[in-house]
């Protein structure tokens, strides 16, 4: 089977690069065009129906602000001067800040180069959960108020006091905070020695070199000033440079130093990163980055050890989409949708691209499977940002939601500036059918989606989604799926591992079935998630056996865990203990 993958990867890639090299994506080509109304012309038969599910169990319900406490407006949207930096939005965050065993949840907010976000009040927020989908604003008190051009964000634990650590980047200096464990933060950055100025996007945490310590990676744009606005023209990033993304090590002492280069994942002009993935794609257990790019080719660096990287995106057959053409990439989510134990990719793009599906073969080889999953039929049109894959009705399958928006308006017959998110419900690992039409009412509007983080908000179990906008205020949904199995929460803590151990890989024994899952770090688009893992183990009560897999050579089992709790499981130690029983 790996044999074949490779051949086929390998074919593909070949493919891809003589197409490639040839292709301008014409969606991207049109910004930089004057802006008169754009003609658009939808093909019927590009966007013929695809495969419709009205059966789905899969359910969300908008949680309204007068609920949660919440009122965010993103403050950047959309002028007539087309600054690039109003078209990413902010990013979102999902953790539990003091340790009270409730999710809170972090908003980035933006900027305007006409009036500042300090003299709009517009800082980023941090709500505490009180419970019950209740949120107070602790933003002040926390002190995380900051201004800026604020992108996307990363949390960890990057000296291992137990406490989750905040990243923002932003279009300008980007900050990192660090959690003092009583409620409130202290700026680090400059202490910390992290120094990025230009435009970073997207952040991870993870612990690349196996030394017990979390490095941050930082995905890097473009190299844009205001000074680079026209009137006739609406920006394109293929009409700059891209920016080589960064790697911090971490010393261990609270400090960082910046390694990209000789690590070998700087690469000067090519990058244009605007989200990431960390995890082992290769089966050596060594974290390795896979970088969604803009307008150039994705990026997979393999870790080869020492905090070396091998760039192999071309060769292992993810960096182009199956018909050869590089897309505008927005967002990355991964797992196992296929449940063969591997790692799979699926890349979103720009509108009339396709949401790339990369099925992975365990050795770091992927293979393209977009019109095969009937993906690209119901995903081809939109224009595609933040990502999930998760098994959000438990019934072993993992789905998918998209949210998706434009970056301008136009009065063209057919165009869609604000879109209807996708969800996609698996189909036994053989397709994925579109679900959204009864998926809620959040479903039946449309919104400029931007970041969407996942996590279980309020500790039943199942995945909730925080999807922030352009112009409308960030969503909650709740998910109140007709649940098909079973659940078991894991929370993992390492030792000798980095006590926060994002990137890593476990799975689950039930019988004869086998379910793998990987501790989020990075993914979806400029959002961090939840730091559990939700694992569905169909109608069994307990799981036979749960490996997990820290580091390149430390593994653990544990044997009998009962679903309908959250289970804390501590590198080294063979006793495990549950937090909570809910309602699971």
């Amino acid at each position: 089977m790996r044999l074949t993958f490779l051949v086929l990867g390998v074919a593909a890639s070949i493919l891809a690069i003589s197409i490639g090299l040839m292709w301008i994506p014409s969606a991207r080509k049109s910004e930089s065009m004057p802006s008169d109304p754009i003609e658009v012309t939808p093909s019927p038969k590009r966007f013929a129906p695809a495969a419709v599910s009205i059966n789905s169990p899969i359910r969300f319900e908008t949680v309204p602000a007068s609920e949660t406490g919440i009122n965010f407006l993103y403050y950047g949207n959309p002028n007539p001067e087309h600054y690039m930096t109003e078209q990413n939005g902010g990013g979102v965050a999902l953790f539990d800040f003091e340790g009270d065993g409730r999710l809170d949840v972090f908003l980035v907010n933006g900027s305007h180069f006409d009036q500042p976000a300090e003299e709009a009040g517009a800082t980023n927020c941090l709500f505490r959960q009180t419970g019950d989908w209740r949120f107070t604003d602790v933003t002040s008190a926390s002190g995380l108020e900051a201004y800026g051009f604020g992108q996307g964000c990363a949390v960890g634990d990057y000296d291992n006091d137990g406490f989750a650590d905040v990243f923002v980047a932003y279009y300008g200096r980007s900050r990192l905070w660090r959690n003092n464990g009583d409620g409130t933060f202290s700026d680090f950055t400059e202490a910390s020695g992290i120094a990025e100025n230009r435009w970073a996007t997207s952040a991870a945490f993870a612990d690349l070199d196996d030394d017990g310590n979390q490095e941050l990676y930082v995905v890097n744009y473009v190299d844009w000033t205001p000074a680079h606005v026209s009137h006739k023209r609406i920006p394109s990033p293929m009409d700059f440079n891209g920016l080589p993304d960064h790697l911090y090590k971490n010393l261990g002492d609270g400090t960082f130093s910046e390694v990209g280069a000789e690590a070998g994942v700087s690469i000067a002009g090519e990058g244009k990163g605007l989200a990431l993935a960390i995890a082992d794609f290769n089966g050596d257990r060594r974290p390795d980055i896979y970088i969604a790019n803009d307008t150039t080719g994705n990026s997979l660096f393999l870790n080869q050890g020492m905090l070396k990287f091998a760039d192999r995106s071309i060769a292992n057959g993810c960096a182009v989409s199956e018909d050869g053409s590089i897309g505008s990439s927005m967002g990355v989510a991964i797992g196992d949708y296929n449940r063969d134990g591997y790692a799979d990719l699926f890349v979103t793009n720009f509108s009339e691209e396709m949401l790339d599906a990369f099925t992975g073969s365990g050795d770091g080889q992927f293979l393209a499977n977009n019109k095969k999953l009937g993906i690209d039929l119901v995903a081809r049109r939109p224009l595609k940002f933040g990502i999930i894959l998760s098994d959000f009705d438990a019934d072993e399958w993992p789905d998918l939601f998209v949210a998706n928006g434009h970056l301008w308006d136009d009065p063209s017959p057919g165009w869609r500036y604000k879109m209807p998110a996708s969800l996609l419900r698996n189909n036994g690992g053989k397709r994925f059918v579109d679900a959204s039409m009864g998926a809620g009412d959040y479903f039946q509007h449309q919104w400029l989606g931007r970041a969407v983080a996942r996590g279980d908000i309020d500790n039943d179990g199942d995945s909730d989604l925080v999807i922030t906008h352009l112009m409308d205020d960030a969503a909650f949904l709740r998910n109140v799926s007709d649940r098909q199995g079973n659940v078991l929460s894991l929370r993992l803590i390492g030792t000798h591992a980095a006590r926060q151990p994002l990137g890593i890989r476990a799975e689950v024994v039930v019988g004869t079935k086998r379910t793998v899952a990987y501790l989020p770090a990075g993914e979806s688009f400029q959002a961090s998630h939840d730091g559990r893992l939700l694992i569905p183990i169909g109608s069994a009560s307990l799981a036979d056996e749960i490996r997990v897999e820290w580091t390149e050579d430390r593994v653990e089992t544990w044997s009998k865990l009962v679903s309908g709790r959250e289970w804390v499981l501590i590198e080294g130690k063979s006793h495990v203990f549950s937090v909570q029983e809910g309602n699971r």
